[in-house]
């Protein structure tokens, strides 16, 4: 294993310096608070690598759980960024169906853990995070990997990867989507074979999303223009938006000719 819990902690204060100067420069909270948020995690795993694999620790357990409780509202945030590489119009219009849906997906997966698997089944070994047997924080191939008593509930995490992914392709937001597909889950899959592991992993490469943002020409690069469903999800008479370094562009007045 070759992270610690200071090169967490070390993520966690960077990530966190980013954001308050992301938020300095003026940005809206909806680029500002992502970030945050997702850092967040590192510093969750940082205290977490005090206790990380004494599985009989009641602390060991409660940071897990904790751990669970922030990947369940991760949602959230995904789409309150990905909602800023859209058209404003369009965003307004939606947001609250948006968030709604997180608040349900968050609900989905916070009821993976509540104990009633007579109920609702045992989750499905070999999937991630779930046991059979324990909740713990243990030390994967080289970050932390997670144990979860889950039930059977929202299986696979459906809902999770239905909002953070299918959701924002839905309203347009396509190249945020596989941007954080590919610094997220795939760049996970790649450094670890454990899948109870890839999901700490997973939101440690998700810090990349600050290198998005503080990048104003990669982040124009990443809003979409025009996206089949605007039409329906768009009000009327509404004005079509663009984003700020292409509407500051003035298109200079022709000479009448003489």
């Amino acid at each position: 294993m070759c992270w610690s819990g200071e090169a967490s902690a070390a993520i966690a204060l960077g990530g966190f310096t980013s954001a308050y100067f992301l938020k300095k420069k003026g940005e809206p909270k909806e680029i500002y608070l992502p970030p945050a948020y997702f850092v967040l995690m590192e510093g969750l795993q940082a205290v977490t690598y005090i206790v990380v694999g004494d599985c009989g620790n009641a602390y060991n357990v409660w940071l897990t759980r904790l751990a669970m409780a922030h990947i369940s509202f991760q949602p959230f945030f995904i789409n309150m960024l990905g909602m800023e590489f859209i058209d404003k119009a369009v965003k307004q219009r939606i947001k609250p169906y948006v968030y709604g849906i997180c608040a349900l997906t968050a609900i989905a997966c916070l009821t993976r853990m509540i104990p009633a698997f007579d109920l609702l089944g045992r989750c499905e070994l070999g999937t991630p995070m779930c046991s059979h047997l324990q909740t713990c924080a243990y030390n994967g191939e080289w970050h932390i990997g997670w144990d979860v008593l889950l039930n059977g509930f929202n299986e696979r995490w459906r809902w999770y990867v239905v909002t953070a992914f299918a959701i924002p392709i839905v309203y347009g937001a396509w190249k945020w989507a596989l941007y954080h597909y590919l610094v997220g889950p795939f760049l996970a899959s790649l450094t670890t074979t454990d899948v109870s592991e890839r999901p700490a992993v997973w939101c440690l490469f998700s810090t990349c999303i600050i290198a998005l943002l503080v990048n104003s020409r990669l982040r124009n690069y990443i809003y979409i223009k025009r996206w089949p469903t605007w039409r329906y999800l768009r009000k009327k008479g509404a004005v079509e938006d663009l984003p700020v370094s292409l509407a500051s562009r003035k298109e200079k007045p022709t000479d009448p000719q003489t």
